[in-house]
């Protein structure tokens, strides 16, 4: 979707023509093994899952017990035989008493993390309940914006969370969840076989068994002792189909408000359950005596007979009540109308969409009521069906990810209608501003206005967002995330994002954890953000100090341009600018680089010219072909990293006095220097590029700039974010970029040449007389 070009002035400058857009998919997996003896230091299978990790962070709560200092032996062993290098334990605290919630609980694993220097090709394990493989997954897939995570449950309900959760993990109780590329789950056979019952596995086995008939049949008659072998071969069946993520996982899950404060979280779930499965009764969904079975199931599962009979019988045999489908009714005005939910039906689980009356009817009708003709607002819109068991089962699930890159004018202008395409009707806006200028936040309120009174907008909700690096943090994304819990955001919604590349960051991570479903539109405001970072599919906060040590990949909606926005930014800001299209020019496009040479003076000015307009757009059209041709950096040696392996420790080590596009200036002198040292680029052009920085007025050189630091860092921060490899992007001509592969190329003596260089040619800056 393209949005709507309006409000254009009469202008001598040709329009932005032809397409800007970046389409990519990826594929998602999710893996369970059942694994006997996993512990057995004879046994490498789990050493060979951890695939090419030499290093680990590995958290466990309480549920892992005694098998804990096992798991612990056995990785020192491994340790001891060379398959590891190094690893750190923690403990977390336990499942059922969290200490903390949201991304705060993912703390002491990142700390961990940094500390053990984990980098990108290492591994996290969890060892645990449900709690502790989400808190493990969400850490996971966000550090270094994509780190393995390897989760080991011994208990049932764990292992149904996790395939409940499917590729997107979800921290329960709240709006976190993060995107596994790879979800891999062990059934530590052993451990689960050696305890009792645990109080949420009953709701797990009564899920499994309304997926699987014939599971539901074999736990009324087996002996106690084997209900967790049935459910563990019922769990490999179900990875097949419905498989990880399926909505048919969610069953009971939209009733769960209903269901008696007093009950625990494990009966409060077994309770759900079996009102869904009454409520399909009564839609004449679901068979009478297969209802009966599955409510004659949970009292044998239950082991508090007590309890179990206020489970089930305080509720099958009477109405929710009334209060509850009233809140819950009202909670749905305003809406479609109908709702999509998982019920158990004849066949297994399936995805059933039905008029909102009729579900309020099913939920508060006497249990002797049915409705008589239910099949006139109800389609059964997904069947989930099994196949037969495996001892290993896999799914894969394709995940699309594009955007398109649009221009227009006058964008915050009353009137304008350029995000029209963009809002669907009656939804709600969260609007995230940078506040740089003293009306920025007014205008952006008003133009959200004009929309509402247009009917493209029910609601919005302005909140401001400080743009500084010291501020990038996750307490901004906490802060954006409950501000869309707040307000209910769901997929029909929309984050927008006015502002420049950092504030972009912080929206972009914040829309990737909240829930994954709510679409987020950038408004770029600076020159950065329309050739950078608003063209771009990383998004990522700073922490420890680190440059977005924390992050994800997350395109947005689409990206909205208004060169008119430059006409408000500092010369320093147009600078850092500049630095970005220097830098793909140098690696990606000679006649970019040429233009930039002869016209920067007008970007500087803030002029609005044809070159101008070129620049912007051959800018953005080299970022997106590099990212196009590799959106999820499976290919660690990428050109739009030039200057950055070196600007990001310099942005940290000044403690962000240096701004961003000012780092990557000093990155870039600092490459090519090497560059010229390891024959990889010719003198002429080093002069060429550090005489465009210095033209722009960027500096080459700054007191940071420590080479014994500077080497320390490649080894320490670069290298382990490029798992293990160095990658470093130089210029082999202007125009035509390469790669210094491994750091054995290097030594300390070049960087040391390297900046007593740059610091001549800044010694020179100062001594030239001014004209």
């Amino acid at each position: 979707m393209h949005p709507t070009l309006t409000g254009l002035r009469s202008d001598p400058c040709p329009p932005y023509d032809g397409e800007r857009s970046l389409h990519a998919t990826f594929t998602a997996s999710y893996r369970v093994d059942a694994v006997p003896g996993l512990f057995d230091h004879g046994n490498d299978t789990l050493i060979d899952m951890l695939g090419p990790a030499r290093r680990l962070v590995v958290a466990c709560d309480s549920t892992a017990a005694v098998r804990r200092d096992l798991l612990v032996s056995y990785l020192e062993n491994a340790q001891s035989r060379g398959l590891l290098e190094d690893l750190i334990v923690v403990d977390i605290g336990d499942d059922h008493e969290p200490d903390t919630d949201g991304m705060d609980a993912c703390d002491a694993l990142v700390d961990a993390a940094v500390k053990v220097q984990l980098g990108r090709r290492d591994a996290f394990l969890a060892f645990g309940g449900e709690r502790i493989g989400q808190i493990v997954a969400v850490t996971a897939a966000s550090f270094r914006r994509h780190t393995t995570a390897v989760r080991i449950h011994r208990d049932l309900a764990a292992v149904v969370a996790s395939l409940r959760d499917g590729v997107r993990v979800r921290m329960a109780g709240g709006p976190i969840s993060a995107l596994q590329r790879q979800a891999h789950v062990i059934v530590d056979e052993d451990g689960l076989a050696e305890i009792p019952l645990g109080p949420a596995e009953p709701a797990a086995l009564l899920a499994l068994a309304l997926l699987d008939r014939s599971l539901l049949d074999r736990l009324l008659t087996c002996a106690p002792q084997e209900w967790r072998a049935e459910g563990l071969a019922a769990v490999l069946r179900l990875c097949r189909r419905p498989g990880p993520g399926s909505p048919a996982w969610q069953v009971g899950e939209a009733w769960s408000g209903f269901a008696p404060k007093e009950l625990d979280a494990g009966r409060r779930r077994v309770w759900s359950i079996l009102l869904a499965a009454r409520v399909a009764e009564r839609m004449r969904l679901l068979p009478a005596d297969t209802r009966l079975k599955l409510t004659a199931l949970a009292r044998r599962l239950e082991p508090d007979l007590t309890a179990a009979r206020a489970v089930t019988e305080g509720m099958a045999d009477t109405a929710a009540d009334a209060a509850a489908v009233r809140r819950w009714r009202a909670g749905h005005e305003g809406g479609r109308g109908v709702l999509a939910v998982a019920l158990p039906t004849a066949h297994g689980v399936e995805l059933v969409e039905a008029d909102v009356t009729v579900l309020e009817t099913a939920l508060a009708a006497a249990p002797e009521d049915a409705l008589a003709r239910p099949h006139a607002d109800v389609t059964v819109l997904r069947s989930e069906r099994i196949v037969p068991a495996a001892l290993r089962a896999q799914a894969r699930t394709t995940v699309s990810a594009g955007f398109s890159v649009g221009f227009t004018e006058r964008l915050l202008d009353p009137g304008s209608a350029a995000l029209a395409d963009l809002l669907p009707t009656g939804g709600d806006v969260l609007a995230l501003v940078d506040p740089y200028r003293p009306d920025q936040l007014h205008r952006v309120r008003r133009l959200m206005a004009g929309y509402q009174r247009e009917g493209y907008v029910a609601r919005f909700t302005i909140l401001p967002v400080t743009p500084t690096d010291r501020a990038k943090t996750l307490d901004q994304v906490t802060r954006i995330v409950h501000a869309a819990e707040g307000l209910g955001l769901g997929e029909h919604d929309r984050i927008i994002v006015v502002g420049g590349g950092t504030v972009m960051d912080i929206a972009g991570y914040a829309a990737y954890l909240y829930r994954g479903d709510t679409p987020y539109i950038r408004v770029p405001t600076t020159l950065v953000g329309m050739i950078d970072a608003g063209i771009g599919l990383k998004v990522g906060v700073n922490v420890n100090n680190q440059k977005n040590l924390m992050g994800a990949y997350h395109p947005p909606l689409a990206c909205v341009c208004d060169p008119e926005f430059l006409r408000t930014l500092s010369q320093d800001e147009l600078r850092c600018g500049l630095a970005e299209a220097v830098k793909i020019a140098a690696v990606c496009d000679a006649g970019l680089f040429d233009l930039i040479r002869d016209h920067h003076p007008d970007v500087l000015a803030s002029r609005d010219t044809t070159a101008v307009r070129e620049i912007l757009d051959r800018s953005i059209r080299a970022m997106l072909q590099q990212l196009q041709a590799n959106p999820f950096e499976d290919d660690l040696r990428r050109l739009p990293d030039f200057g950055h392996e070196f600007g990001h420790v310099l942005e940290s080590l000044s403690r962000y006095r240096l701004r961003h596009g000012e780092a990557v200036a000093i990155g870039m002198a600092l490459s090519c220097c090497l560059a010229v040292h390891t024959g990889h680029l010719s003198r002429t052009d080093l002069d060429r590029l550090l005489t465009l920085l210095r033209a722009t007025g960027l500096a080459l050189y700054d007191p940071v700039c420590d080479p014994d630091v500077l080497w320390r860092k490649l080894h320490d921060d670069v290298i382990p974010h490029k798992a293990g490899r160095l990658h470093l992007v130089v210029p082999h001509q202007i125009g035509v970029g390469g790669f210094i592969d491994s750091i054995e190329e290097l030594d300390v003596r070049m960087l040391h040449e390297a900046c007593a260089e740059l610091r001549a040619w800044t010694r020179k800056d100062h001594d030239e007389p001014d004209h």
